[in-house]
């Protein structure tokens, strides 16, 4: 029904304002038109999409209805139509799968569709067309989008910055926001369609009726209607009644209905089937009524319009009207007709019920498989409302499929992320059972939606009385003991316990021959054991591997490759587990994983501080942060921030750090996130150590540390801190607090031959042997720590134990090695950005007398090696006299060559010859 000339009359304001808004090569932005029913936003949003087109955009047009609101995906189909062959061939396997399940293209037999990767996609879809042209996404009668398709707009809407994708939107004055709430205000034109002036008005009657009416009557007219369009036209059908002394003059609804009494019955009846189908066509109006053309009457009064098979009213109010005139009975009955019709569950299942008049164990069970059909798809949402209402026609007599049903609304309710009303539906549905199998089966979807609502311990508890009262249902205790560890290990508390639940969990899952069950146990169990510095982790983490291939299709964090990387993390492996992390954060975009998306970015986050990587760290940080935001994810927003807390505390940040810390140390606690706290508070640590305050570092410190051994965590890449710890307690020359602590944290380190930690060891040992004035041992543990390092080249530890060093050797009044040492940390420090050690190192280096080298443009280290060789001396011995590997100085050589632009040792020993003799103050 494409717009006339006339309709358009007192509308260029509207039209001007849109046309200027929508630039081609815009960002994504969004224009809303807004007004009452019939007042002509459909007009409007017709010629401003026609003159968009015109313009160079491609548009996307979808014009949900009422009766299509609940059907899931409706919208969606609707809207991407023809454009669908064309894009899905361009989309990641897991995107394409889920559309196609969505938008019934597969039939789902070979999985459900998650709502994540449908939403994914619908992005993909979006980027890719707007890459060809700019993209006008086009939804008359917003209000009546289906809430999957509502879901996955937003989801997409919210994702869109630099793309040339433009929204247009029209809805009904009383509407709530959609997509466009998830753009910046700036970016959104909001556009009130309002009233007619007289000469407008009159315009639109004549084009639309072809009548000529006198003067008096027009002003009338618009008087009465107020200037809303479709009600002008109504009124002007029957001037007569709009005439003075006529009585009180008819309003819309009124008009409305006597246009369809005037229809023959059968009529009306094929026009109520009409208004009851969500997507009606002649031929399902036909059968529905068992009458052939029986729409053509309607057709001639110009209540519907009949293009190619489809059918749509003239304006939504005469649908409305159409279903509001028949009595109770008849929709029932033509709802009856065409859930008989209905091939898709879902459809069939809303006819049904719409049809019933009381509980019905048939329509019940159509309900049921309507659900499981919805979710099967990706549409949650609308699978926990068939489920509710399945609950509610439940007959008496079947109380345990009511409570069935009930349970899984519930947990449709938590997928879909309403939380709330998934606790109300299963803690209801738990109440009426005693305890016993059923009734664990219901305490675990509890223990999940608890364990997200960030209540872990409430989640602990639930997982572990629904082991208890599993009895024989070997998957439920499976289930809730695998959840207990988990809970366990987030928490960083029981973890012996955690063990054992997950050990068990896993045997169970053996026996129901449950393979991607056994990962995710074997997941649990490795990460409590792990914690616990446990060796055997090794070994469970190889098992758990062999696994992967089972679990790969599900949610990433339930895959062992992700929890073996976590692990491999802490083992001293951040360079290798950075490029899984990588393979994973590419899977969770395509399969629109956000929860799983935003634990890679931290995991990378941490990956890239370890290695030194820190603009990289802080990138990772702030997409792990907008993710977990754009969810609701408050654990993750707190653990995000304390990430980024520990990237400015390495780079001295003090400030910024501070602020983040002090951020994550309260949403973390608030939502009884661990790791975010205890990350934030190892932060603050860092930095106070990093700034000379000794004092404050121990005392922030001091309580994780008590923290970890209590709950014995004694794996040394998740206690890092400790040896911040042991510096500040040095420095306040509180030795007999220190040693006990670092032989504990060492002994870990040597048990697990953990390098980083044994590095961070051995330099703790320098500062305790030169706090108590033996220099020599200190100046040996250096060398030590070096050595570590060596095997391990993470850049900033090594950087501060060169520092020490350096302080070390100028105590032992070895001038020239203390200046190399502490010039090198200098350097490092620089180019880190890790402003407050480089000021401290520069401190130090400032304590030395005499004449400083000339640099040459070669770190001390370099030079060291360089003169070194240019003794003679092989590599071998090099490494020798300097504590290093081979492959240390093989770097270093091959890094002062490519400096000095020389290929030979015997170039080398040329150009420091022409130096003159080096400094040997």
């Amino acid at each position: 029904m494409a717009a006339q000339a006339a309709d358009l009359v007192g509308r260029e304001r509207e039209l001007a304002a849109i046309a200027e808004f929508l630039e081609a090569e815009a960002a994504a932005c969004a224009v809303v038109l807004e007004g009452e029913a019939g007042i002509g936003k459909t007009t409007v949003w017709e010629a401003a999409a026609g003159a968009a087109e015109a313009r160079g955009f491609h548009p996307l047009r979808a014009r949900p209805g009422e009766s299509e609101a609940k059907l899931a995906f409706s919208g969606l189909a609707d809207l991407l139509g023809e454009e669908l062959p064309g894009a899905l061939s361009e989309l990641p396997s897991p995107q394409r799968g889920a559309l196609e399940i969505a938008l019934l293209l597969e039939d789902g037999s070979g999985g459900r569709a998650d709502r994540r990767a449908v939403a994914a996609g619908l992005l993909s879809v979006l980027r890719a067309l707007s890459r060809v042209a700019p993209l006008l996404v086009a939804i008359d009668d917003v209000q009546w989008l289906d809430g999957s398709s509502a879901a996955a707009f937003e989801y997409a809407a919210r994702r869109l910055r630099d793309e040339p994708v433009a929204l247009l939107l029209a809805r009904r004055s009383e509407g709530e926001p959609g997509p466009e709430r998830t753009l910046a205000p700036e970016r959104v034109l909001r556009v009130p369609v309002g009233p007619l002036d007289f000469v407008a008005l009159n315009a639109v009657v004549h084009a639309r009726l072809g009548t000529v009416l006198s003067r008096p009557l027009l002003h009338r007219i618009h008087e009465l209607s107020g200037g809303n369009p479709f009600f002008a036209v109504e009124l002007a059908r029957e001037p007569e009644r709009v005439e003075p002394g006529r009585g009180l003059p008819p309003t819309l609804e009124v008009l409305v209905r006597g246009r369809l009494s005037a229809l023959p019955d059968e009529a009306r009846a094929a026009l109520l089937a009409a208004a009851a189908a969500s997507q009606p066509t002649v031929d399902l109006v036909d059968r529905a009524v068992e009458k052939p053309d029986a729409l053509a009457a309607a057709e001639a009064a110009r209540i519907v319009v009949l293009d190619h098979g489809t059918v749509t009213f003239e304006h939504p109010l005469l649908g409305s009207a159409a279903y509001e005139m028949a009595d109770p009975a008849e929709r029932r009955d033509v709802h009856r007709r065409l859930g008989g019709l209905a091939r898709d569950p879902e459809e069939r299942a809303r006819h049904l019920a719409a049809a019933a008049t009381g509980p019905d164990d048939e329509v019940a069970l159509a309900l049921e498989e309507g659900a499981a059909a919805a979710r099967s798809r990706g549409a949650p949402a609308a699978a926990a409302e068939l489920s509710e209402q399945a609950a509610r026609l439940s007959p008496p007599a079947d109380a345990e499929g009511a409570r069935r049903r009930k349970a899984d609304a519930g947990y449709y309710h938590f997928e879909s992320g309403d939380s709330r009303q998934a606790l109300a539906l299963l803690q209801e549905a738990a109440a009426e059972l005693p305890p016993g199998a059923e009734r664990a089966q219901i305490l675990v979807r509890l223990a999940r939606v608890r364990s997200y609502s960030d209540d872990l311990e409430a989640a602990t508890n639930l997982f572990l009385e629904a082991a208890e009262e599993a009895e024989d249902d070997r998957l439920t205790a499976a289930r809730a003991l695998e959840g207990a560890a988990t809970q366990l290990f987030r928490r960083r508390t029981q973890l012996e316990s955690a063990v054992e639940y997950a050990t068990r969990a896993g045997a169970l899952a053996r026996e129901l021959g449950d393979q991607a069950r056994v990962a995710e146990a074997l997941g649990s169990q490795l990460l409590a054991e792990a914690t616990l510095g446990r060796p055997e982790a090794a070994a469970t983490l190889e098992e758990a591997l062999t696994h992967q291939a089972a679990a790969a299709s599900g949610r990433i964090l339930a895959q062992p490759k992700w929890i073996a990387a976590i692990a491999r993390m802490w083992w001293d492996e951040p360079a290798a587990v950075r490029e899984t992390y990588e393979e994973l954060a590419e899977r969770g975009q395509e399969l629109g994983d956000e929860g799983s998306l935003a634990y890679v970015y931290l995991m990378l986050a941490q990956a890239d501080t370890l290695l030194g990587e820190y603009d990289r760290a802080e990138a990772d940080a702030a997409a792990a942060r907008d993710i977990a935001d754009q969810s609701g994810q408050e654990t993750l927003v707190a653990y995000a921030l304390a990430v980024r807390a520990m990237v400015d505390a390495h780079r001295g940040r003090e400030v910024d750090s501070y602020a983040s810390a002090e951020l994550a140390l309260e949403l973390g606690r608030k939502t009884q996130g661990t790791p975010a706290v205890h990350f934030a508070t190892a932060a603050i640590g860092l930095l106070d150590v990093s700034t000379g305050h000794a004092d404050e570092a121990a005392a922030v410190l001091a309580p994780l540390v008590e923290f970890a051994g209590a709950e014995q965590i004694g794996e040394p890449g998740l206690t890092r801190y400790v040896s911040d710890h042991v510096e500040a307690l040095v420095e306040l020359g509180r030795l007999d607090e220190a040693l006990p602590l670092l032989d504990w944290y060492q002994g870990n380190a040597a048990r697990l031959h953990r390098s980083s930690a044994l590095a961070a060891s051995w330099r703790c040992r320098a500062l305790l042997a030169a706090a108590e004035g033996r220099i020599e041992d200190a100046l040996a543990a250096c060398r030590r720590a070096m050595a570590e390092h060596d095997a391990l080249p993470l850049p900033f530890d090594r950087a501060r134990t060169l520092l020490v060093l350096g302080a070390t050797l100028r105590r032992a009044k070895k001038k020239a090695e203390a200046r190399r040492a502490l010039e090198e940390a200098v350097a490092d420090f620089d180019r880190l950005g890790a402003a407050a050690f480089a000021a401290r190192a520069r401190s130090e280096l400032e304590r030395i007398g005499g004449r400083r080298p000339s640099k040459g443009g070669l770190t001390a280290t370099e030079r060291q090696i360089a003169e070194l060789v240019a003794e003679g001396r092989s590599n071998k011995e090099v490494a020798a006299a300097l504590f290093m590997s081979v492959k240390t100085v093989e770097a270093n050589l091959s890094r002062t060559y490519a400096k000095l632009g020389i290929r030979s040792r015997t170039g080398l020993a040329r150009h420091l010859g022409g130096e003159g003799s080096p400094d040997k103050t």
